[in-house]
């Protein structure tokens, strides 16, 4: 019989165990709990264009240029060559297009054929025999420093290649274009007692963000 009462009495204590357990505290109105809800966006740029005449490099010395390219147009080869600048051939309304989503940081990079990194670029002679080159700068549009990064059709003082020399801008929404123009000089001097040819070198553009 005490046997029979232990495991009747050890069988009440785990039925009062459990019922306390059962007996949650009840939740008030108006209780509140949260959850999250995530999404990451990256930016991105759905324009690049880079306009021009030609889809290889110059190799005529009656080819055409147009849209970003540039066209220091007919000089003599004399002493004390004065500096010349020029701006792309569409200038402002037709040279590099680049449409980012908004506040989307992007570069972009110029690298003339001999590689330089700071956009110092060199003209070849379109004639076999001619060794001569004309070297030239490639410089960057004024950008204004208020905040809203307005690009106007002027040449700054700052020279465009590539790494730390790449063009850095924030998108304004994919349906908004960026347009960019391009701008070179040749130094002074450059032109002087240089063999009479057309000149011309292909630069490489490249977007990244």
């Amino acid at each position: 019989m005490k046997t029979r009462f232990t495991l009747t009495s050890l069988t009440l204590v785990s039925l009062m165990m459990m019922g306390n357990t059962a007996m949650a505290a009840v939740v008030p109105s108006n209780t509140d709990h949260h959850f999250n809800v995530k999404l990451q966006l990256a930016g991105s740029c759905e324009v690049f264009t880079v306009p021009s005449d030609r889809t290889s490099a110059i190799s005529a010395e009656d080819d055409t240029t147009a849209g970003a390219d540039i066209n220091f147009g007919n000089h003599i080869a004399k002493s004390s060559s004065e500096e010349l600048s020029q701006g792309n051939v569409g200038q402002l309304t037709n040279g590099i297009q680049v449409n980012c989503s908004r506040n989307t940081s992007f570069q972009v990079a110029l690298e003339p054929s001999n590689s330089n990194t700071d956009g110092t670029g060199s003209m070849s002679g379109l004639k076999s025999t001619n060794q001569d080159k004309i070297t030239y700068q490639l410089y960057k549009p004024t950008v204004s420093d208020s905040g809203d990064e307005t690009i106007s059709n002027t040449i700054s003082a700052n020279k465009w290649g590539k790494g730390s020399n790449a063009l850095t801008l924030t998108g304004k929404g994919l349906s908004t274009p960026i347009m960019l123009p391009v701008f070179a000089k040749v130094p002074q001097n450059e032109l002087s007692d240089k063999t009479p040819d057309t000149y011309q070198d292909r630069v490489k553009v490249t977007l990244t963000y």
